[in-house]
């Protein structure tokens, strides 16, 4: 398979790359004289990605064009012949007008401008050909981005990095530089732009989407699109949100944003790298913007019955209208037959956020019992909504959503064995809206089916979806980041949401390049008490809380950490000097 857009760093890096919560960005950088041909360069590169795991290495300028640099690794170039050398030229001329004429102006238009003139001072980006593993494509670092006095290893430049073992195949090196050139969109717009970074998720249906929008998965068979559909048929059930980086998550990916264009509009996906707001949030102001009454949860709703039915003739959203995506179907991860009188069938599933799992009652067995309960326990109930639809005798269906408490924890269908042929449930977790890792916690659920006679609960009758408002747009209109005081106090709070955190030093704008007390927004005091106070942080995957001065680990599981009073939103990012600031206090155990 095909890696892309790849964003992760050696932990001493992190710090100055992500900084989602404090960082501010430096404008302007100093310039530098423009690139000639010929020009011989060292770049730092991924040892992670590089065919010979090397940090850094050489790479001469062989074709400049109006809109990019295209440099080629001196080894590989030096293993050609004058033929070959030639037909490389060739290629490259290729790449730089698809660039320029179609690349360029088409994304641009669709998403917005990358940075430009940039960290570099000059508008040209640089893409550098060379030989990467054989199981990647081209990535993105976005530390190239900046100055090297606050990142050693930046090469200083608006840089992508394509396998030139692709070279030869225009439609898939064209399909990677239009993937790799939204990232470099996206990071303009999000974490220059707003001091805010993009969920990775949605960072990369974007650039997945941007490969349609080129039309280069027109032609269907040997196109992302179809790898990313035989992804998502291998394992249906991936998070879309956790990130690993694996041939799932690019399915998951791929095929949601084919559908939000498909059954919404490919406006959701570009209107969501504007303004501050990042993952599901984004996707809802999207929605609302355009004048859909769907939030978030309906349209993954309808996206995993999409998955399992695919046809539209039974709903307009139920199924993916392009003809070459009209025909695949997930397999339920449970199908129960001949669910009869007195039977109980009980099942129980561990449950990442956003995970699609199917659960198919597909055949009613013999007997008089009319209802279908199924009963939801769960350490989190409220962790969970519920999607499900019905199947009837005439041949149509009807889809609701469940929401399960601990006062109603049962779902109930009636007119089973008559009118209702077929039942298929997908419980969603919906815990977290923003800053997913590739390490998300699980919370457990089961779900005990039986057939009964009689029922005091009344089927759920599907009905227009509610619009959610926005919880997680900051209250104030600020970026996530922003620095407040309220008037006559002086406690300084950096805001992430609807939560504030205290800054309890003046050293903490030490570790943080553009931090000063010059970027505190005085509010007033009713407006500073509308965000709730946090204490937690993070800087990898632990979360610590701030007590006393010191930083105490939740030595906690991911589930411990739902069940408890405690919010995954109010989890505060922080570089690694900030958290060693910390003194270290004893562990917390529940």
């Amino acid at each position: 398979y095909i890696i892309m857009g790849m964003k992760k760093y050696p932990k001493k890096l992190r710090a100055v790359i992500w900084m989602a919560v404090f960082l501010f960005f430096l404008l302007p950088f100093s310039s530098v004289s423009a690139d000639v041909l010929g020009q011989n360069e060292t770049f730092f590169v991924n040892s992670k990605f590089d065919d010979q795991s090397e940090t850094s290495l050489s790479a001469t300028l062989r074709q400049i064009s109006d809109l990019s640099h295209i440099y080629i690794e001196d080894g590989y170039w030096n293993g050609l012949n004058s033929n070959a050398r030639n037909q490389l030229i060739s290629q490259i001329v290729d790449l730089s007008n698809e660039f320029d004429d179609r690349i360029h102006p088409i994304l641009t238009e669709a998403f917005g401008s990358e940075p430009n003139p940039g960290v570099d001072g000059d508008p040209k980006i640089t893409i550098l050909l060379a030989p990467l593993k054989s199981n990647i494509g081209g990535y993105f670092d976005t530390s190239n981005q900046y100055p090297k006095r606050l990142v050693p290893q930046s090469n200083e430049r608006e840089m992508i990095y394509l396998n030139i073992s692709s070279l030869s195949d225009s439609q898939k090196i064209n399909s990677f530089l239009a993937h790799e050139f939204q990232h470099l969109i996206s990071f303009n717009h999000k974490e220059l732009s707003q001091n805010v970074a993009e969920d990775v998720w949605l960072n990369e249906v974007r650039s997945e989407y941007a490969v349609t929008i080129m039309g280069y998965n027109d032609e269907f068979v040997g196109s992302h699109l179809e790898m990313r559909m035989n992804a998502l048929l291998r394992d249906p059930s991936d998070s879309l949100t956790e990130w690993k980086n694996e041939a799932a998550d690019y399915g998951q990916i791929g095929l949601f944003g084919e559908y939000i264009a498909d059954r919404y509009s490919p406006d959701i996906l570009t209107e969501s790298i504007k303004g501050p707001l990042v993952g599901i949030p984004s996707i809802n102001q999207a929605l609302a913007q355009k004048g859909f009454s769907e939030n978030f949860e309906d349209v993954y709703s309808n996206w995993l019955i999409a998955n399992v039915i695919n046809d539209i003739s039974l709903g307009d959203k139920f199924g993916f209208s392009r003809d070459d995506l009209d025909r695949f179907k997930v397999t339920p991860n449970n199908i129960f037959l001949n669910v009869s009188d007195g039977g109980n069938i009980s099942t129980t599933d561990n449950f990442k956020d956003w995970q699609g799992k199917w659960y198919d009652i597909v055949q009613f067995g013999a007997g008089n019992n009319r209802f279908l309960e199924i009963e939801f326990t769960s350490p989190s109930l409220t962790s969970f909504y519920i999607p499900y639809v019905i199947f009837n005798s005439d041949g149509t269906v009807r889809s609701a959503i469940f929401k399960p408490g601990p006062q109603t924890d049962t779902l109930t269908v009636g007119d089973i064995g008559s009118e209702v042929t077929r039942v298929i449930f997908m419980p969603v977790k919906k815990d977290r809206l923003k800053g997913f890792t590739a390490e998300e916690s699980t919370v457990s659920l089961t779900s005990n089916i039986k057939r009964v006679a009689s029922s005091t609960n009344e089927m759920a009758v599907p009905k227009e979806p509610e619009v959610m408002p926005d919880i997680q747009a900051p209250i104030l209109n600020l970026p996530d980041g922003s620095l407040i005081r309220a008037e006559g106090d002086t406690k300084v709070y950096v805001i992430n949401g609807s939560w504030r955190r205290h800054i309890p030093s003046p050293r903490v704008f030490d570790f943080y390049p553009h931090l000063g007390f010059d970027k505190v927004k005085v509010v007033s005091r009713a407006e500073a008490d509308q965000y709730q106070d946090s204490n937690l942080i993070r800087f990898d995957e632990r979360v610590y809380s701030l007590e006393s001065g010191q930083r105490r680990w939740l030595n906690i599981s991911g589930e411990q950490f739902s069940a408890s009073s405690r919010a995954w939103d109010a989890v505060f990012r922080v570089n690694e000097l900030e958290l060693n600031f910390y003194p270290v206090g004893s562990n917390i155990t529940q």
